[in-house]
């Protein structure tokens, strides 16, 4: 943290209702050990990235990890999404006429559009909220407390009133980076699906309407909820619980505050990405229009090399970042390259990420990998390795093993544990036995 911050360092945040305020964090001052595993990172991917084609397709894991933390979560999520529509794709018929005539065309889109908003549109919508509080705000509180936890999901419009809650309380005494953790919790959580959406869609070049909606409606969860926000929210509401703790700690260190303008001006930025257009074209033209269930992403060529850039604007347990993710896809390998800046309380910070899969196959095991470093301002890193094994193959699918195995240290990655240590998830996954790439 700022030379200010560090002053503070030793104070504890209390209740909503008062208390002292911090930061918690650790510092990494071996800065050249990072950049240096860094480069060497950066080299290995940068070569292996046109070296071998993948034969694994795209695949659906659920993984298991001590605290059920976001990115475990996600992979609950997206697998009950994509199970329920497979399920619809193979009882619920995609058309009642042949196509012949506008009459008919018209008809079934018609149908179509109906199936969109009673059935498709209501799952994907409680998808979002229960991912957001359970795997969300319940992960981060999971993740950081033993306190007693429950939740709030009624059933989404037009069945029932929608929306959620977590209902909590701290067993400790909180500090104010473990608060904005518990805060951000939900939107952090979406925002690890939509991601995980998004590199499947650009490594297989298309993607399941299904999945579209359900990128949908994790990007723009924390889009809607900024936008939305005013300087007058009621607490509760998680944008205005995040100001609120925020400016507290910013007021009293003398530093400059956030206000609802503020960030609804920077969550403009995340329109600048290409997948949110797709998703309505994918949804209301090729299925709803067309009758198909699946529609290409489109990608900018290099030659064998698919690239597209896609911005974004976070809300994080140290304060606000601007994301760009530089997604480029060859021979079947997704290869990602992530810019952050923000600014915390008495500094600015930046970060960069690397992710590669797979980065090699050996002897049957994919291997796939990222790492991220930041400075906030004091260095911090996050290192993780995920191996797959197909053990049984049926049709045209195999079941896979899946183990992950990571290390941070102390500070904010979306869907990792918020302090330092080891990680593990274990889990086993759905894949397809073969893939093209476009």
């Amino acid at each position: 943290m700022s030379s200010v911050l560090r002053r503070i360092k030793a104070d504890a945040v209390g209740p909503p209702e008062g208390g002292h305020y911090r930061f918690g964090s650790v510092g990494f001052s071996r800065t050249g050990l990072i950049l240096m595993r860094m480069r060497e990172i950066l080299m290995v991917f940068a070569t292996a990235l046109g070296c071998v084609t993948s034969s694994w397709a795209q695949a659906t894991p659920v993984l298991l990890d001590r605290d059920m933390t976001a990115a475990a979560g996600a992979t609950v999520t997206n697998a009950v999404g994509r199970f329920a529509a497979q399920a619809e794709d193979r009882f619920i018929p995609l058309r009642l006429f042949e196509d012949q005539g506008k009459a008919r065309r018209g008809g079934n889109a018609t149908y179509r559009l109906a199936k969109l908003a009673l059935f498709d549109e209501p799952q994907e919508n409680w998808l979002r909220v229960a991912n957001h509080e359970v795997f969300g705000h319940g992960a981060r509180l999971r993740d950081l407390f033993d306190a007693h936890i429950s939740y709030e999901l009624p059933a989404p419009p037009p069945y029932g009133r929608g929306g959620g809650a977590t209902l909590f309380e701290y067993d400790r005494q909180p500090t104010v980076e473990e608060v904005l953790a518990v805060t951000v919790g939900g939107m952090e959580a979406n925002d690890v699906l939509a991601r995980a959406l998004a590199q499947d869609a650009l490594t297989t070049g298309q993607w399941h309407y299904r999945d579209a909606r359900r990128y949908l409606y994790a990007e723009y969860d924390t889009i809607r909820y900024i936008l939305r926000t005013t300087d007058l929210e009621p607490e509760g509401h998680d944008v205005g619980d995040f100001i609120d703790v925020y400016n507290d700690l910013a007021t009293r260190v003398g530093e400059k505050t956030l206000s609802a303008r503020t960030l609804r001006r920077r969550a403009l930025v995340s329109f600048a990405n290409p997948l949110i257009a797709y998703s309505y074209y994918s949804t209301f033209i090729s299925y709803v229009w067309s009758g198909r269930t699946h529609a290409p992403v489109p990608m900018i060529r290099f030659g064998a090399t698919r690239y597209l850039p896609m911005a974004r604007f976070h809300l994080t347990s140290f304060g606000t970042e601007f994301v760009i993710d530089n997604a480029l896809v060859r021979n079947g390998r997704f290869f990602n390259v992530t810019v952050g800046a923000g600014h915390t309380i008495g500094a600015r910070t930046w970060s960069v990420g690397l992710q590669q899969t797979p980065l090699a196959l050996v002897k049957g095991w994919r291997i796939d990998s990222e790492a991220t470093i930041w400075h906030r301002p004091e260095w911090g890193e996050d290192f993780s390795a995920t191996a797959w094994r197909q053990m049984a193959q049926r049709n045209q699918h195999a079941i896979a093993v899946v183990a992950q195995v990571g290390f941070k240290t102390d500070g904010f990655k979306p869907g990792d544990p918020l302090h330092q240590g080891v990680f593990v998830r274990v889990g086993a996954a759905l894949t397809p036995t073969s893939r093209q790439s476009p």
